[in-house]
């Protein structure tokens, strides 16, 4: 992977862990602020932006990683 998707990545985790902390704070009513919906909202946006890019920028090559792991296991099952 580049550093793009790394970075990314990183980015995409990074929000995550923002969105938990709300969830954390808000226990255990998760009755969220006005000023933390917002929040919330950008974090998720932020981290939904990252993970499609991270898919559709990798995705033939995870496709191809996959069909190579079904042919080792095709060629496995026949031995």
């Amino acid at each position: 992977m580049d550093e793009n998707t790394v970075n990314r990545t990183k980015a995409a985790i990074n929000a995550l862990i923002d969105v938990e902390q709300l969830w954390i704070e808000n226990t255990p009513d998760y009755n969220l602020s006005t000023q933390e919906l917002v929040v919330l909202k950008k974090r998720l946006e932020r981290a939904m932006e990252n993970i499609s890019k991270i898919y559709e920028e990798n995705k033939a090559k995870m496709t191809a990683a996959e069909e190579e792991i079904k042919k080792m296991h095709e060629g496995k099952k026949r031995k």
